[in-house]
């Protein structure tokens, strides 16, 4: 099955293809946001949000589809079939989600699935496994036990509450940043899979010697 993209990395990714469809340079974006109202919206506001490094709320994508002069559903990218991971048990497909964002009703069946918790899985927590020496799996259950949502999105949330001049950092930066975020994370997790790994140590049966059959000493 095909990995879903992130609902983040799939509103960046149209958000980037609609400011260059209409010409615009980040800067003429950050001032077309900045009159529907969103002030703090500068330049490096705009590139965060073109690489997936800020979560974007509902308002704000109300706001930048009035910016862009197109609707919500425009703002997001990918073929028909591709899937969009709105949780990490919930996904729904690319036409399903534009339908949904231009006011037409959307069956439950076959649109957003209850899936593995392997589906949930992304290069995030695929790189976290490999430090701490588990599967992806148990970082995306340690990480929904002590944030209540997947690593990915605790990351991102680290990263938006950031101090205030974090929207000037160049691409670069949020990248390092990013990363230091997640040492962070590990950091964080290593307590919680070392009890793990021990709680399980303890239930462990322990062997019992075999008796030798037959005459003593």
């Amino acid at each position: 099955m095909a990995r879903a993209t992130p609902l983040r990395e799939v509103l960046a990714a149209g958000l980037k293809r609609t400011r260059t469809d209409l010409g615009l340079r980040q800067e003429d974006a950050a001032a077309r946001i900045q009159a529907q109202g969103l002030r703090s919206w500068i330049r490096g506001t705009v590139a965060q949000a073109e690489v997936g490094a800020r979560r974007l709320t509902f308002e704000e994508v109300l706001l930048l589809s009035m910016a862009y002069e197109t609707t919500p559903a425009a703002l997001i990218a990918g073929a028909d079939d591709d899937l969009v991971e709105l949780a990490p048990r919930a996904q729904v497909s690319v036409a399903a989600l534009r339908a949904l964002l231009s006011g037409r009703a959307v069956a439950a069946a076959g649109t957003a699935t209850s899936a593995p918790m392997h589906e949930g899985i992304g290069d995030a927590e695929r790189h976290v496994a490999r430090r701490l020496g588990t599967t992806p799996e148990r970082v995306n259950e340690m990480a929904l036990a002590l944030w209540g949502h997947s690593l990915s999105e605790e990351r991102d949330q680290r990263l938006e509450d950031r101090p205030p001049d974090l929207p000037e950092l160049s691409a670069r930066r949020l990248q390092a940043l990013r990363g230091h975020v997640t040492r962070d994370l590990i950091a964080e997790l290593q307590p919680e899979l070392r009890r793990r790994t021990a709680g399980r140590t303890r239930r462990a049966p322990a062997s019992r010697p075999v008796r030798a059959k037959g005459g003593g000493t």
